[in-house]
């Protein structure tokens, strides 16, 4: 009897040391390149178009300061925009691209700019601008003033946060959320991408970067949802019993009790 007591006391020591491996395991990132070099190729980025709706925030600048202003709106943008005495300003003022994709611009009228990119409606116009002699040594910025993504679920701070830069990635996503949190599923990041009128889901691997880095998703666009997924132990919580049913005391607890009942039973 004693035998049996110490090989059930044993099994129930080896079932959670197998539990808290596997547990351990699930955290690390990028388990296939781990402790070697490796090259890996990445999904092309795809630099975002602008589209209807979107605000845009458009700034001249000139050696004439009021010059420049003519063309600029009321408050100039906090972001790439600089007042006349070179300090940021306050506030942020920015055109929205209208349901025709267009942009009213001060002196040059309206401009198409639904289907472009940042870079080649600042080209056009600061072509327009020297080409017509309005402002011959004019330097052009535009930047989008409403792109966001939502970040969701077990990350340590959940939130909507603005893509900041071209062809940002999944990792910077998280990184602003400042990482996912240890009881979410690195190995079942979702993704949800809304465009055209329908949403596609993509499954997100952060325990493998060769499969992460050549999704589709891998680079982030405008309105994207990232959702981490709770870790089976982080469900458990939201019962009254089941985190306790599968605890490491839990099973302490159920090994002596046995030991204990069998003793008495032997006697």
């Amino acid at each position: 009897m004693k035998k049996v007591i110490k090989t059930l006391t044993l099994a129930i020591i080896v079932v959670m040391a197998m539990s808290a491996c596997k547990g351990a395991k699930e955290v690390a990132y990028f388990q296939d390149v781990a402790n070697k070099d490796t090259v890996l190729m990445t999904a092309l980025a795809q630099t975002q178009r602008i589209q209807k709706g979107d605000k845009l925030m458009v700034v001249v600048h000139s050696r004439d300061p009021q010059l420049a202003n003519l063309y600029n709106m009321p408050i100039v943008g906090t972001r790439i925009g600089m007042d006349n005495t070179g300090s940021r300003s306050q506030a942020t003022m920015a055109y929205t691209v209208d349901s025709k994709g267009q942009i009213d611009f001060p002196v040059l009228g309206k401009l198409t700019v639904a289907g472009m990119k940042r870079e080649e409606v600042a080209e056009m116009i600061q072509s327009r601008l020297i080409s017509e002699n309005l402002c011959n040594d004019a330097v052009v910025a535009v930047e989008r003033d409403n792109a966001y993504v939502n970040i969701l679920g077990e990350v340590t701070r959940p939130g909507r946060y603005a893509l900041t830069k071209d062809n940002m990635t999944v990792l910077d996503g998280l990184g602003m959320a400042s990482d996912i949190a240890i009881q979410g599923k690195r190995a079942n990041v979702m993704l949800i991408r809304n465009g055209e009128g329908q949403a596609q889901t993509y499954q997100l691997n952060m325990n493998n970067l060769a499969q992460l880095v050549s999704s589709p998703a891998y680079y982030l666009q405008e309105g994207d949802v990232i959702y981490v997924e709770p870790n089976n132990y982080r469900k458990r919580q939201t019962t009254v019993n089941g985190n306790n049913m599968l605890s490491t005391g839990f099973w302490i607890s159920v090994a002596s009790l046995i030991t204990s009942v069998v003793s008495l039973a032997t006697r």
